[in-house]
């Protein structure tokens, strides 16, 4: 007797059932790629400007309280506080 299994019957489908493969997206021309990475490199950049703004603002608002200058009323702009700030750091 044989007492090895043929293992290839066994696996085989049936005509019926069809092996779909998920088709692969075409690859990306250079172009294409380009205009992904600038677009990634403008919103690195909005992001970077924003984050440097809120730093300076909490800078600016820091100095403001270790100096001691208090918002000036009718000053929408804070140009009178930002002159006594100026002053008192001897700018």
């Amino acid at each position: 007797m044989n007492d090895f299994h043929s293992t290839a019957n066994a696996t085989q489908a049936g005509p019926w059932a069809t092996k779909v493969e998920p088709r692969r997206k075409a690859p990306k021309s250079a172009e294409q790629l380009l205009a992904e990475a600038e677009k990634r490199m403008g919103l690195l950049r909005t992001k970077v400007i924003a984050n440097r703004d809120r730093q300076r603002m909490e800078l600016v608002a820091d100095l403001y309280a270790k100096y001691g200058v208090e918002a000036v009323t009718d000053d929408m702009s804070e140009t009178q506080r930002l002159l006594t700030l100026r002053t008192k750091l001897g700018l």
